[in-house]
């Protein structure tokens, strides 16, 4: 779908009756895009987690909370005041259970 369609959809789905709004279709759009934040979602924890054990290896504290608060401010510039709930569940999926695998001795 293109973003000419997404906007055809939101307009049929915003000014439509539900009958004339083929369901089916954006549904189906909905678990492709679901399926795409996932997927992202799954790359940024595995960056996450690597920059995290690079840090700790190189001696730094595992977590950079500067940039936390980049993502944190990023994502609520984006979204909105709830865009922030969204960025600090990121932020703590991406955070390894303390273990000695993060420790450097």
């Amino acid at each position: 779908m293109t973003d000419t369609d997404c906007g055809a959809v939101a307009e049929n789905a915003a000014g439509a009756s539900p009958a004339a709004t083929d369901l089916s279709h954006v549904h189906a759009e909905i678990a492709r895009l679901d399926a795409e934040i996932l997927d992202a979602v799954n790359r940024r924890l595995a960056l996450a987690q690597l920059a995290a054990r690079t840090r700790v290896e190189s001696g730094a504290p595992m977590v950079a909370l500067g940039g936390e608060t980049d993502v944190i401010r990023r994502y609520q510039d984006e979204l909105g005041p709830r865009g922030s709930l969204l960025a600090l569940e990121l932020l703590r999926l991406a955070r390894p259970p303390f273990s000695s695998t993060y420790r450097t001795r």
